[in-house]
């Protein structure tokens, strides 16, 4: 039989809780990863929008946010968003999202 002292160290050792990692260094790899991919995603949707929108509906026009595969675009006038609704109906939903990497269910436009 063992003497209680060396009993109280055994059960000691096997109830001791881990020590936790208090680092932040996985959090920040998540989020960099996380930055990585929505970049990578906007940079080749800003390309494809260049590419595909005439120069002059692009220069009243801004993209504000692309949230859940939801893009959303800033015109400055009515005509304007008009004219870029006109070009979502007649394909550029379309081009955009075969162009683009990532997932662009709609284009939203408003005005500013």
């Amino acid at each position: 039989m063992l003497n209680p002292k060396s009993q109280l160290d055994r059960l000691r050792k096997w109830r001791a809780r881990p020590l936790r990692d208090t680092s932040i260094n996985d959090a920040i790899n998540v989020l960099r990863r996380g930055l990585r991919k929505g970049n990578r995603q906007s940079s080749s949707l800003v390309e494809a929008w260049d590419e595909l929108v005439p120069s002059h509906i692009a220069r009243q026009a801004r993209i504000v946010s692309l949230r859940n595969g939801v893009l959303e675009v800033a015109t400055d006038g009515a005509a304007v968003g008009y004219q870029l609704n006109r070009l979502i109906r007649s394909g550029l939903l379309r081009d955009l999202q075969r162009e683009c990497k990532g997932t662009l269910k709609k284009i939203k436009v408003r005005t500013a």
